[in-house]
């Protein structure tokens, strides 16, 4: 396996133009000889340079690799950048890299980025602190004809940070963060995508959004899963409702596009007929049906933006009276290991039936919720929870096309402690607010879509990445 070393890419000194000077310590650890001539290069460019050994710097501090700025321009690699050193010698090649390019879209309002804004400034930031050159960038920003993206990264912390842009190579690695399923389908995207996978292979969140009904077709084809799932149907009418109340008394429908709990009609037996509620905003709204064909009615008016899905109802857990669920985030890592993140629990509101933090739920600890629902059986229900998130996980990775990076999983708990799967979101919207959890759970949640990225791009190597505990305690 080619030697990896983190480096700083840097042009501040006069050099011949073609001449690399390497600290002795990193030419050591890559296996680099002196004097010899190399290929220099990132996705972008390939350029012809000399080795020069030099001395490693006194009293410390980060190994540079320095350059003329020449050849800094031609491989597209901005000075200062925090990045790992390859090397092959077969092909005598220095690759540079890696650089993970956050493909995410400008908003038209607020923030640059609006919601998401925080998590794509600490992935940029931290991607400095990692040796990963992290930017974000957006179709309008990819230059064909040079092969390099006007790519964005944030300098600084805040409140007196700002973005800079600079000139990248074409990234090592994709990782798709589109915010929305709206433009993620639109067809200008879509010819944008297919353009940017033939020239970067490497992508992760490959698969976009997920859709409901594909979803738990392909996931009910894996034996392993199947014990996870409520019974599902594609809703198509009459006969779907009278058959899921007559078995079930309670059945959800759910817009096969949506998320964040958005278009969720509940339906409810009753004894002297049906009750569909919903929410559209923060109000609750119900509407009683005396018969299967008015429920339909009602149903046809709500769901009429269709296609949707028609669910059994499960006998959740509550406390308080109010039902929950669990959210469990999960990440790969170094090595493309399958890592739990964060595992919180989310309480609805008073008389609702959705727990999205969005919808007004409730974000609490897990163990402290557990313990008050569950009793002495909590532990046991808590270690099913962790085993059922990496289960899920690697097995929705077997059963779905692409790579998949992180996911978020929506857990139910019923009264016995059974698991359902609820819901599987592909970009799981990450906080980077205290109240989301530990600084070491919000470093490890942007730490690690980043050496996953590092591990695609073949940058991955036990001695080139620090350790999570050790990083997080810088």
């Amino acid at each position: 396996m080619p030697g990896v070393a983190p480096v700083v890419v840097a042009a501040g000194r006069p050099l011949p133009e073609a001449e690399v000077h390497i600290p002795a310590s990193v030419a050591a650890r890559l296996g680099l000889p002196a004097g010899g001539s190399v290929h220099v290069a990132t996705r972008s460019s390939v350029e012809a340079g000399r080795v020069v050994i030099e001395a490693d710097p006194a009293g410390g501090g980060p190994p540079v690799l320095w350059v003329h700025p020449r050849l800094l321009h031609e491989l597209r690699i901005p000075s200062g950048v925090a990045l790992r050193a390859r090397y092959e010698p077969t092909t005598r090649t220095l690759s540079l890299g890696p650089f993970v390019g956050i493909l995410a879209l400008r908003s038209r309002r607020g923030s640059r980025y609006g919601e998401h804004e925080p998590f794509f400034r600490a992935l940029t930031r931290m991607g400095q602190r990692l040796h990963v050159g992290a930017f974000v960038f957006g179709p309008r920003d990819v230059d064909w004809s040079q092969r390099q993206v006007f790519g964005y990264a944030y300098v600084g912390s805040r409140p007196q940070g700002s973005w800079r842009r600079s000139v990248y190579p074409l990234p090592d690695v994709v990782y798709d963060r589109v915010q929305t399923r709206k433009a993620e389908g639109s067809k200008g995207f879509a010819a944008f995508r297919t353009r940017l996978a033939q020239a970067v292979p490497r992508w992760f969140n490959e698969p976009g959004f997920f859709d409901k009904w594909r979803m738990h077709t392909a996931l009910y084809q894996n034996e392993r899963l199947r014990r996870f799932l409520p019974e599902t149907a594609l809703y198509r009418g009459p006969a779907d409702l009278a058959h899921f109340l007559d078995k079930y008394g309670i059945a959800y429908m759910k817009p096969v596009g949506g998320s964040l709990g958005l278009g969720i009609v509940r339906l409810h037996r009753t004894e002297d007929g049906y009750v569909a509620s919903y929410q559209p905003g923060e109000t609750l709204l119900m509407r009683r049906a005396s018969s299967i064909r008015s429920l339909a009615q009602i149903v046809a008016r709500l769901t009429r933006r269709g296609p949707f899905i028609i669910q059994q109802g499960l006998p959740l857990a509550r406390w308080r009276g109010r039902v929950f669920d669990v959210r469990i985030l999960m990440q790969r890592t170094t090595g493309g290991a399958w890592a739990l993140t964060k595992m919180f629990s989310r309480i609805a509101p008073a008389g609702s039936f959705t727990a999205n933090l969005t919808r007004g739920g409730q974000g609490c600890r897990i163990d402290w919720l557990l313990r008050r629902v569950y009793g002495s059986r909590w532990p046991a229900v808590h270690r099913a929870l962790r085993a059922a998130g990496f289960e899920l996980a690697r097995e929705i990775e077997k059963t779905i096309p692409g790579v998949i990076g992180e996911l978020g999983l929506d857990l139910g708990l019923d009264r016995r402690g059974r698991i359902w799967l609820i819901e599987v979101n592909s970009k799981p919207f990450l906080q980077m607010t205290r109240e989301a959890g530990s600084v070491r759970t919000l470093s490890l949640s942007v730490q690690r879509p980043l050496r996953f990225a590092a591990y695609l791009a073949g940058f991955d190597e036990n001695g080139a990445d620090a350790d999570e505990e050790r990083c997080e305690r810088d």
